[in-house]
């Protein structure tokens, strides 16, 4: 079905007018969270010992500071991962407690950020997403302990 002249000069007058607007802002996409299954069995194949080091890095700033629990572990995790700074002392602690962890280990960024992810997609599954939990912590800290205990 054809266009009548005056549909299609109203047509061509709106895109004309959307021609001069100024172009929309690109939103930078954010990194995901997780990781789906097949990524994390690869991460986890390639990468168990740096699995590890972050579990027991989380664990041990569960140990240092009170405060750190498990809302806070994913926080610090969203915040290591998407790099962003926070304002929570607790969270501020442990992104630099994981820095540190990713600089000694001496492992490149693709790897470690996919580890980081696959951490972050335990501690969601495991995380009841209140203040005070520990669900994942105390699964982590069994599991640091198993593994620890293994290497003896």
């Amino acid at each position: 079905m054809a266009l009548s002249a005056k549909k299609l000069q109203e047509l061509m007058k709106e895109k004309r007018r959307r021609e001069k607007l100024p172009p929309r802002p690109v939103i930078a996409e954010l990194i995901p969270l997780t990781l789906k299954r097949s990524e994390l069995s690869q991460i986890t194949e390639r990468c168990s010992s740096v699995l590890l080091s972050i579990e027991a890095t989380l664990v041990q700033c569960a140990r240092d500071q009170s405060s750190v629990d498990d809302e806070i572990v994913r926080q610090g995790l969203v915040c290591s991962i998407r790099h962003t700074p926070s304002e929570s002392e607790a969270v501020a602690f442990v992104v630099t407690r994981l820095a540190a962890t990713g600089s000694e280990l001496k492992v490149n960024e693709e790897d470690w950020a996919l580890a980081l992810r696959g951490i972050c997609t335990s501690v969601i599954n495991h995380c009841k997403g209140k203040t005070g939990a520990f669900s994942y912590l105390t699964t982590a800290r069994a599991f640091v302990a198993k593994a620890n205990a293994t290497r003896r």
